[in-house]
């Protein structure tokens, strides 16, 4: 029991420091803000016309997430007001439980009403599911926008999923602000 505690110990620092190492070297430019929203375009159609009914966004080029029974996951990103980077941030979480695997996605988070988007900026850290909640759209690729009626003042849209993980919730993450 003991050397099976050790071992899971053992896989789970690795784990976790992969995942970190692996964020911290990709870093975020402009360029791969750029390259993300393009990406976002070319798998939705419409996906131009629903950033552009949006307060401001932001946006993660990667998100890497591991876990084996105890999990994390770390990635950075841009907030984007009209056209302009106003600020860099981090997202990561942990979590315990049934899980195992890795996987590497982009996020967008769009933020509809600017009370959304103030309350948002004006903390350090904001964590979902205490200062504020945002629904998780798992559309499809191919999944024309233009004509999708959001009633919700937050959403996140994952995409460009590589890998198998299972849990896509976004409960307990929390969004710092990099000074």
């Amino acid at each position: 029991m003991r050397r099976a505690r050790k071992f899971l110990t053992i896989v789970i620092f690795a784990i976790l420091t992969t995942v970190h190492l692996q964020a911290k070297e990709a870093g975020v430019t402009p360029k791969a803000i750029l390259e993300t929203l393009q990406t976002f375009y070319t798998k939705f159609k419409g996906g131009d016309e629903l950033i552009k009914k949006s307060e401001g966004y932001l946006v993660f080029p990667q998100i890497i997430k591991a876990g084996l029974i105890v999990g994390g996951e770390y990635g950075e990103g841009a907030l984007v007001i009209k056209g302009s980077i106003k600020n860099y941030y981090r997202i990561y979480s942990t979590s315990i439980g049934i899980q195992a695997g890795a996987q590497k996605r982009s996020l967008l988070v769009l933020f509809f009403t600017k009370e959304a988007l103030n309350k948002f900026i004006n903390r350090e850290e904001w964590k979902v599911g205490v200062d504020g909640g945002i629904a998780v759209m798992n559309w499809s690729q191919g999944t024309d926008l233009s004509s999708v009626d959001i009633r919700k003042d937050t959403i996140a849209i994952p995409f460009s999923n590589v890998g198998v993980m299972a849990n896509i919730s976004l409960e307990g993450t929390v969004f710092q602000k990099i000074k």
